[in-house]
């Protein structure tokens, strides 16, 4: 929760801005004038929320009988939950699946399903008494909810049993006056977000598995310069490395034809996305992270469904302090370690006199609607000018209150990115990045940003961070953004 919340109150402002009263008002009147979030990263799902793939897909093996990839026929009843019936004297295996029948006959290329015959590429073959099935037939059985879908996954060269997000097709690359395109093959349109927005870390997330292939190599023309497959909790992620002549990007979701674009250009236009702002490459010098709990004392944040926020961010810091401290050597700080209050003027002063190289701030949303779910992450905009104030010997430069924080945009923004960016890998999303300054953040002078983890007005959010396992898992998926963020590969 960003602003103070009424006692018990379960919603807040979901601008994060100060009190109005005296000076504060000022600030809270400047911060209502930054307006909408310059960047909306992800929505979901008809709840929100991206679905989640918990156990692994069902699979069989397959083998080449004759230059043909094939499929036991034991192995295709299984992935069909069919009966088998054998006819020895003509040779045939009958599968029944619900209302299907799929009649396969040994060294056949024609299989009869349901009331229709189609055509294999090559026959079907008996080999050590076992039927094998070239896996063209999963794309010539009927598409129904009666019976599994089955696709052949050819980079681990087994046949899969798809999943209800659908299926991701091959990517096809084109080139053409200054764009490149990437097209996949998508039965979800709707459900590709795009994770991270930095040129080398280009991230993007398909809702369904990935059942195609990866071109071998990018054409030298191409803004897309490599493209890997990287670990999602739901659906199939990329990551690109986009060129730097790159100026901005978009993405085509066309429902109708079940196909997306991602479209790289040369040339500026208001058409396209920019890229997020780059800091210098190579590692992040961390040697001091400030963690900033939320709320205390008589300010419990949001409270739903028996979670207090005040109570989370305290545990939360803990988990993450443990857990930064394990995979980096930096010494983390605490802005508070009981419950107890901490004016924001407090906060801001442990983070510089600890000579934070990294803030963050750490709370939990709430909105009058339940349905609305998700992380939001709110950084510094990039509205700093490096004037300053020095005094007449050039020593001593002053910043302004406000200006200690917009003048590490940047650096505050990929953190930002990569944070969330971990967090929608988990499944942990819909997730927003809004370029506001955060109250939390006032004269904070290091990278820093405000983390909303979740939202406990939404019952999955609180499910998922309600338990000891649930904080403990998020804050491994903050501690692996804030390691990408130093690793800056």
């Amino acid at each position: 929760m960003i602003a103070p919340a009424a006692t018990g109150s379960a919603v807040k402002a979901r601008a994060p801005m100060a009190p109005a009263s005296g000076a504060r008002a000022l600030i809270a009147r400047a911060l209502r004038r930054l307006g909408p979030p310059l960047l909306a990263l992800a929505t979901l799902g008809v709840d929100g929320r991206a679905p989640r793939i918990g156990e692994t897909l069902e699979s069989a093996p397959t083998r080449e009988v004759s230059g043909t990839t094939c499929v036991g026929a034991n192995d295709l009843a299984r992935l069909l939950r069919a009966t088998k019936f054998w006819h020895p004297e003509v040779r045939k295996l009958i599968l029944r699946a619900g209302p299907h029948r799929i009649q396969l006959t040994a060294e056949d290329p024609f299989v009869v399903v349901d009331d229709g015959t189609v055509a294999l590429p090559a026959p079907v073959m008996p080999v050590g008494g076992e039927l094998q099935v070239p896996v063209a037939l999963a794309d010539l059985l009927p598409r129904d909810s009666t019976l599994a879908r089955l696709v052949f996954d050819p980079r681990r060269r087994v046949l899969v049993v798809a999943p209800p997000s659908g299926v991701l097709g091959s990517a096809r690359v084109v080139v053409q006056e200054g764009r490149t395109r990437l097209v996949f093959e998508a039965d979800r349109p709707e459900e590709v977000v795009v994770v991270s927005r930095a040129r080398d870390h280009f991230r993007v997330r398909f809702g369904g598995f990935f059942s195609g292939s990866l071109p071998d190599a990018l054409p030298a023309a191409a803004l897309v310069q490599r493209i890997r497959p990287i670990g999602a909790a739901a659906g199939s992620a990329f990551e690109m490395a986009v060129s730097r002549q790159a100026t901005g990007f978009r993405v085509v979701r066309d429902t109708r034809a079940r196909r997306v674009v991602l479209e790289f250009t040369r040339e500026p236009s208001s058409e396209f996305t920019a890229f997020a702002p780059e800091g210098p490459p190579g590692p992040r010098d961390l040697r001091v992270v400030v963690l900033d709990p939320g709320h205390g004392g008589r300010d419990a944040g949001v409270t739903a469904g028996g979670l207090v926020e005040k109570d989370l961010t305290l545990a939360l810091a803990r988990q993450l302090e443990s857990e930064i401290g394990r995979r980096l050597r930096v010494r983390v700080v605490l802005t508070r370690t009981e419950d107890r209050d901490v004016p924001v003027e407090a906060r801001a002063e442990i983070a510089n006199r600890a000579r934070a190289d990294l803030v963050v701030s750490l709370h939990f949303d709430g909105f009058p609607n339940a349905a609305a779910g998700g992380a939001t992450a709110y950084v510094p905009p990039a509205t700093y000018s490096s004037a300053g104030f020095t005094g007449g010997a050039g020593s001593l430069t002053v910043l302004a209150w406000r200006e200690a924080a917009t003048r590490h945009a940047v650096e505050s923004r990929a953190l930002g990115e990569a944070i969330l960016s971990s967090l929608e890998l988990r499944g942990d999303g819909p997730i927003l990045l809004r370029e506001l300054l955060p109250y939390p953040l006032l004269g904070v002078d290091a990278p820093g940003l405000l983390l909303e983890c979740a939202t406990l007005t939404a019952r999955a959010d609180r499910e998922r961070v309600g338990g000891r396992a649930g904080m403990a898992e998020l804050a491994e998926t903050i501690a692996d953004g804030i390691q990408a963020y130093q690793r800056n590969e």
